[in-house]
């Protein structure tokens, strides 16, 4: 079987339907399947569950709201270290679960990215 890490968009809408923002998650699910497709099937059956269960009591602004599943944004098959086979061997210290590409401006929007604040740039998918 194959290791991957699922990219899952989860959101919190109120129940009434008004806000002027809606928070978006993007969660990261590790799983293990038989192919890309297993993999999908199963992970957003999971999303559909975790939203369910956090959705129990749930409160956006003091107003009832709700977990939605909004989709799988992407799928990535993990890469085990050099010289370790990622269908034989589980994920290990130093596996690579995801990455991200941008692009940015310059040599300052990368120091800005790595210290943690905020920039423009352009996500690559």
């Amino acid at each position: 079987m194959t290791w991957y890490v699922a990219s899952v968009i989860m959101s919190i809408r109120r129940k009434d339907g008004r806000q002027k923002n809606i928070p978006v998650y993007e969660n990261f699910i590790l799983i293990e399947e038989e192919s890309c497709e297993q993999a999908i099937s199963k992970v957003k059956d999971m999303a559909v569950e975790e939203a369910r269960i956090a959705s129990e009591g749930l409160t956006l602004n003091d107003k009832p709201a709700y977990m939605f599943f909004e989709g799988v944004r992407k799928l990535i098959k993990i890469s085990n270290p050099p010289n370790i086979d990622l269908d034989a061997v589980p994920p290990v210290s130093g596996t690579e679960l995801t990455y991200s590409e941008y692009l940015v401006k310059n040599k300052k929007q990368i120091k800005k990215l790595v210290q943690g604040k905020s920039i423009k740039l352009k996500y690559i998918d």
